[in-house]
């Protein structure tokens, strides 16, 4: 550019600063107030915050940190009502949803039954519509979402944990559930959890799905290995019946044996729900056949409750875990993923 070009740009530039000088000169004597920012852009020549601001096209949706274990597909609400029935959730409850979507388990538990809820999804796009979900529901008080990895987060406080993944992610995160306080209430749309088997199993029908299924199972507690058990009024004379029980398990199935006074004898029909443990031990009482059936309750390592013989008064029971007890597999690392589609 010449010199006389400059110049002329100069000057054009000087004048336009000078009209807008006298143009806010003549606001601020009429008693006008003017923004900091507007002034200084007039009498700087410098352009104000929205002069700076680019035209921007709408920013684009927030991406997951990985790819998504699953692909987003909507619970029905006529199967997400049976999920909550189901593991009879109340406003004790803290549940957990691992890949919670749109956040309608985790709202509906809020909103029906006044229990508190965590949903967990890895793609933030579902963390904002949750919470804008929930924010329509008014239950924001009660529920939280976060943008994790469900096999990195601490579930360690759920009382009841819903899921809607695939069998082979639902195997994966067995030995995640397994650290869970025995009783705690699993709940999976349409996928099973590979060899251990549910407590339960219905069937619900919704118009945009056709009939899915609901799978729901309890936490057992830890009962395998060696328990030293005292039966009261057992032995000669009303006297305590000591015997040496020793269990073997199978998520919430047992069986095991029962020795006394030299004599081994089978348990049968061992059954975990949760901390409660009922099983049966058949013996031989002055020629005849009587079965000897427990219930009772597990507390770590002790386990207490009544027995009955036939259809004779209850008596008490204990058992401690004795020396060389423990888990005898009763929660497995994962096995093998079940390969099945979604």
């Amino acid at each position: 550019m010449s010199t006389a070009k400059r110049r002329t740009v100069v000057v054009a530039n000087a004048r336009a600063a000078a009209r807008r000088a006298r143009a806010v000169g003549r606001r601020l004597a009429a008693g006008a107030l003017l923004p900091a920012g507007v002034l200084a852009a007039a009498l700087l020549n410098v352009p104000t915050a929205a002069a700076q601001q680019p035209a921007t096209r709408d920013s684009a949706p927030p991406q997951p940190k990985r790819t998504p274990d699953v692909i987003y597909v909507p619970t029905p609400p006529e199967v997400v009502r049976q999920m909550l029935e189901v593991a009879h959730v109340n406003k004790n409850d803290v549940l957990y949803d691992l890949g919670s979507g749109d956040g309608r388990i985790v709202i509906e538990a809020a909103r029906r039954f006044g229990a508190r809820g965590i949903g967990i999804d890895i793609n933030p796009e579902r963390i904002r519509e949750a919470n804008a979900n929930a924010k329509k529901a008014g239950v924001t008080g009660r529920v939280q979402f976060l943008e994790q990895d469900l096999f990195e987060t601490d579930i360690s406080k759920a009382s009841v944990v819903t899921l809607y993944l695939l069998p082979s992610l639902n195997v994966k995160l067995r030995p995640t559930l397994f650290k869970l306080r025995p009783g705690t209430r699993i709940v999976s749309h349409d996928f099973d959890m590979g060899d251990w088997q549910a407590d339960s199993t219905m069937h619900v029908d919704s118009e945009t799905r056709g009939t899915s299924t609901v799978y729901y199972w309890l936490i057992p507690a830890d009962v395998g290995g060696a328990w030293s058990l005292e039966t009261q009024g057992g032995g000669a004379s009303g006297s305590a019946e000591r015997s040496a029980l020793k269990l073997e398990q199978q998520y919430q199935r047992v069986t095991g044996s029962a020795e006394s006074g030299g004599r081994t004898l089978a348990v049968t029909d061992g059954r975990l729900y949760g901390d409660q443990f009922v099983f049966s031990v058949a013996d031989t009482v002055d020629g005849r056949a009587v079965t000897m059936r427990y219930s009772g309750r597990v507390a770590g390592n002790a386990m207490t409750g009544t027995v009955r013989a036939g259809a004779g008064a209850p008596r008490q029971w204990r058992a401690p875990r004795g020396q060389g007890g423990g888990s005898t597999g009763a929660r497995p690392a994962a096995p093998a993923a079940v390969a099945r589609g979604r």
